[in-house]
């Protein structure tokens, strides 16, 4: 939602510090008390209520994010303004959700800003839906650390496992004013979520059998969704470096590891269980001179997964001595990035001004599949000019370009041009058009068949598919009260060339009679409304409210959504603050989810109807400052115990199945207890 205060800061929006009501975008601001208040498993939950954003489970329970209509797949991660994301294609089936969990620990963030919509001028490819970028704690010129020690347990314990986590931060200088270092750190861990199948609909030789492969196919009682256990780590570290006044360095690095699967992959009926790793490490240089602000980086990321050695079908937790099957089926992802960016405000004796924003960009980027003896690289190169015109104190104009050229398409232009008019101080208006860019995944930039990861189908791949690309439009107003905080915004987004599967009838589907088959399909669209409501504290009482509306449809052929996305999203959430103590009710809910009509496996729609069960939930946390440094919290979320598992069971027999009608899903009522310390 958006909770933000008069005058203040953001720097997502054009790459430098501007008055969020300034900024050429629609942002949120996500603050750092909101994410210590509530169970954080990775960056979905940090943002699930930020107006235009849905944040869905995936089958390992990690959290997928689709911002404005547009998958998870357009929605750029950046930590302090460095990208974060992965090849798409990458992780399929499902697992995608996993990379979400690849953040700063809770307590090393400062703010996380969301951009809702495209900002490909600035951030290139990517960040068509939108921007996420997680500010993490700077710069110190005294000791500091803090700790976070936290445990989810659900009621009911037999579905849903308990979660433990811990993690924490230290920085200190090192020479004063010169030399300072952070070292950050985090863990956790959880159990399995055992959803089971409806008792008529668990598979024939299951009963009758048990868990034995050799008795007949799909023996697994789990339902979709039911993620297997998993463990969580992160460590890194800062070495910032302050020669001068005019010059700052830093050198960043981390590693993550999450060990993670779901207990039923669908398609094939058997659990399956990855190990990830994630190297990032940054060298970072600005200069800030009467000349102008320039900062340059170089950034190497590698991200790695494999499959654990099991026999095919294996149902459950791992087998005791599972090893990884890094040498036969590891998939590796490199990227190295380098930009570098130049800002300076000119001043006008009209007393207006011209910020000038530009720079180059460099990515390049290489996918390597092992297990199918698939490897691509690819380079992409760009350059990017923006200009704030602050014609006086009421209206200013952004205009840029950014221009992108890769070594396997032409060159794609992305302009920006954004208008925005404070008639009062109180009352802002903003309209603007901006353009965004989705490069194709690299593992289906070739001609030819390759295997599912987890096997039963395959891939056919289009060295001729073009870019995603798509232009929004937007209008919204800000009013911004002595005790209120109103934002209200309008968008389109006309969509075109998006890249779909499709089931492919063909012997080059080796050695299975039918595979999926990439290509571009024609125009879609997605238009909505977003609504944020602020009461600033009275009396230490304050109000976060935020709705949601979207609409995406295919403009040729079905008609159909293009995303199971809820047309209608509320949050509303009241708070409390008094000295030490801070309470708060979080009511939120989401209705008329789009179901789409399926090609293959069972059909959702004819199934569940258009739409799936709407559901509400209430969520109530309450925090209490011990002697100035030690936090304690419990929240108790999903008060009522909403049940999430209500199936509609289809066929009879060995060949009965279920179909849940709610899209996904959640914890039953469970309890978050989190202790914090601050020194």
């Amino acid at each position: 939602m958006d909770k933000v205060k008069l005058q203040r800061s953001v720097v997502t929006a054009s790459g430098y510090a501007q008055d969020i009501k300034d900024a050429p975008a629609s942002i949120s601001v996500v603050d750092k008390e909101d994410i210590l208040t509530r169970p954080i498993r990775d960056i979905g939950d940090a943002v699930q209520d930020v107006p235009g954003v849905y944040v869905e489970s995936s089958k390992t329970g990690g959290n997928t994010i689709t911002m404005r209509g547009l998958s998870s797949a357009y929605t750029l991660i950046l930590i302090d303004g460095k990208r974060q994301n992965v090849a798409q294609g990458f992780a399929d089936n499902g697992f995608d959700g996993v990379f979400a969990s690849f953040m700063p620990p809770p307590s090393m963030i400062e703010r996380i800003e969301v951009i809702r919509g495209p900002a490909s001028i600035i951030y290139g490819s990517d960040a068509m839906g939108g921007v996420i970028n997680i500010i993490t704690k700077k710069h110190t010129d005294k000791v500091t650390a803090g700790v976070q020690v936290e445990t989810q347990l659900p009621q009911h314990s037999d579905v849903f496992g308990n979660i433990y986590g811990i993690n924490g931060y230290v920085t200190s200088p090192i020479i004063k004013n010169k030399l300072s270092l952070n070292l950050r750190a985090g863990y956790k861990t959880g159990g399995q979520n055992a959803f089971l199948k409806p008792e008529s609909a668990r598979d024939y030789a299951y009963n009758n059998a048990g868990n034995d492969a050799s008795q007949g196919t799909h023996t697994n009682p789990y339902a979709t969704h039911s993620a297997a256990s998993f463990t969580s780590w992160n460590a890194g570290g800062r070495l910032n470096f302050t020669p001068d006044s005019h010059n700052t360095i830093y050198l960043d690095a981390e590693i993550y590891n999450t060990v993670g699967g779901t207990l039923n992959t669908s398609r094939n009926g058997w659990s399956a269980v990855r190990n990830f790793y994630k190297i990032n490490s940054v060298l970072n240089h600005t200069a800030d001179y009467d000349w102008g602000n320039l900062t340059s980086y170089i950034q190497y990321s590698q991200t790695m997964w494999a499959p654990y050695s099991v026999t095919p079908g294996f149902v459950g937790s791992l087998p005791s001595g599972a090893k990884v099957n890094w040498d036969g089926s590891l998939h590796d992802n490199k990227d190295i990035v380098f930009q570098s960016t130049f800002k300076q405000t000119y001043d006008f004796s009209n007393d207006s001004a011209l910020i000038f924003n530009g720079g180059v960009y460099y990515l390049h980027e290489n996918l390597l599949r092992r297990n199918v003896g698939f490897q691509r690289a690819m380079n992409q190169f760009a350059v990017f000019a923006e200009g704030e015109y602050l014609i006086n104190n009421y209206i200013s104009t952004t205009l840029g370009l950014r221009y992108n050229y890769s070594d396997i398409f032409n060159a794609i232009p992305n302009p920006r041009f954004y208008v925005n008019f404070n008639p009062t101080e109180w009352l802002t208006f903003k309209a603007g058009v901006a353009t965004g860019v989705l490069v194709p995944q690299l593992s289906a930039l070739y001609d030819g068949w390759s295997l599912n990861a987890t096997g039963g189908g395959g891939y056919l791949g289009n060295k001729n598919l073009k870019p995603e690309q798509s232009v929004s439009y937007e209008l919204s107003a800000i009013l911004d009260f002595e005790h209120s905080y109103l934002t209200l915004t309008g968008f389109y987004t006309d969509f075109n060339n998006k890249i779909s599967t499709y089931i492919y009838t063909d012997s080059e589907c080796q050695d299975t009679t039918s595979c999926y088959a990439y290509r571009n399909v024609d125009r879609s669209m997605m238009t909505g409304a977003e609504f944020g409501w602020t009461v600033k504290p009275i009396y230490g009482v304050s109000l976060d409210t935020s709705y949601g509306f979207t609409y995406t449809k295919q403009l040729d052929g079905t008609k159909n959504p293009i995303n199971s996305i809820p047309r209608h999203k509320f949050v509303i959430k009241p708070s409390f603050k008094k000295g030490d103590f801070d309470a708060y009710i979080r009511w939120s809910g989401n209705f008329q989810t789009p179901t789409i009509a399926s090609s293959g496996r069972n059909n959702v729609r004819t199934t569940v109807g258009d739409f799936y069960k709407d559901y509400q939930l209430v969520d109530i946390a309450a925090s209490y400052k011990l002697l100035k440094s030690y936090t304690l919290t419990l929240a108790v979320n999903n008060i009522f115990d909403v049940n999430f598992e209500d199936y509609i069971v289809i066929g009879s027999g060995a060949t009965a199945s279920a179909q849940n009608r709610y899209q996904r899903i959640l914890k039953s009522r469970n309890f978050w207890i989190s202790f914090k310390a601050d020194f």
